[in-house]
C-alpha cells in the first residue's frame, strides 16, 4: 500500500497516473508514513480517487475523496458521524528555481525527481476541509440553558417563563401583516 502512494514525476509516463484506493484508518493515522498531522477519529478508511497526468511542462494532479469521523456538536454535544469530502485540483513543476517564463497557474515546486506523497496531500486537503464548529443537524435545538437537558431526546421540565429575561417583553410584541 505504501508504494502505491509515493511516486516519482520524473518517473511519469505520458499518459500519467490514475487511482481509485481505500486508505485504511491505520495508515491515514500513521505517523510513521508522511509528514501532515491526521486526525484520529475516523469512523472508515478515506476514499482518494485522482490522477496525474503531464500538462503543458506541468504535472496535474486532481482528485476527490470522502471519509466520516466522529465529532462533537457544538449545540447538544451529541457526538455523531461526520461526512467530510473535498475535490483538490494541484500544480506542480520539476525544480526549486523560480520559473524565468512565470508560471501561468500556480504551482507547487518540487526538486527532481520529484517525490510526491499522495498521502500527505490527502491529509493536507482533508486539513484544507476542517470546519471547527459543527452541528449533528440543521435543526439541532441544543441544550436547556437551565438544566443541560439535550432537548433533541427529550422535553425540558424548566419552567419557560423568563420575565426577568432582558427580552422577555419581546413576547407581547405582535407583527400585523
Amino acid at each position: 500500500m505504501y508504494q502505491q502512494l509515493s511516486f516519482r514525476l520524473q518517473e511519469l509516463s505520458p499518459q500519467g497516473r490514475e487511482w481509485d484506493l481505500e486508505i485504511p484508518t491505520s495508515l491515514f493515522g500513521d505517523t510513521g508514513f508522511g509528514e501532515v498531522d491526521a486526525p484520529a477519529s475516523l469512523c472508515k478508511g478515506v476514499q482518494w480517487k485522482g490522477s496525474v497526468v503531464p500538462q503543458d511542462g506541468l504535472f496535474r494532479l486532481r482528485g476527490e475523496w470522502n471519509t466520516e469521523l466522529m465529532r462533537h456538536c457544538v449545540r447538544c454535544n451529541a457526538e455523531f458521524a461526520l461526512h467530510m469530502e473535498g475535490d483538490c485540483s494541484r500544480y506542480f513543476r520539476l525544480g526549486l528555481e523560480p520559473d524565468s517564463d512565470g508560471d501561468s497557474v500556480e504551482c507547487d515546486a518540487v526538486a527532481p525527481p520529484g517525490e510526491v506523497n499522495l498521502l500527505d496531500m490527502l491529509r493536507e486537503e482533508f486539513w484544507l476541509t476542517w470546519k471547527p464548529v459543527v452541528v449533528c443537524d440543521k435543526a439541532c435545538k441544543g441544550l436547556c440553558q437551565q438544566c443541560g437537558e439535550n432537548l433533541n431526546r427529550h422535553e425540558c421540565k424548566c419552567s419557560q417563563h423568563d420575565s426577568d429575561h432582558p427580552f422577555a417583553a419581546l413576547r407581547n410584541i405582535r407583527f400585523n401583516s
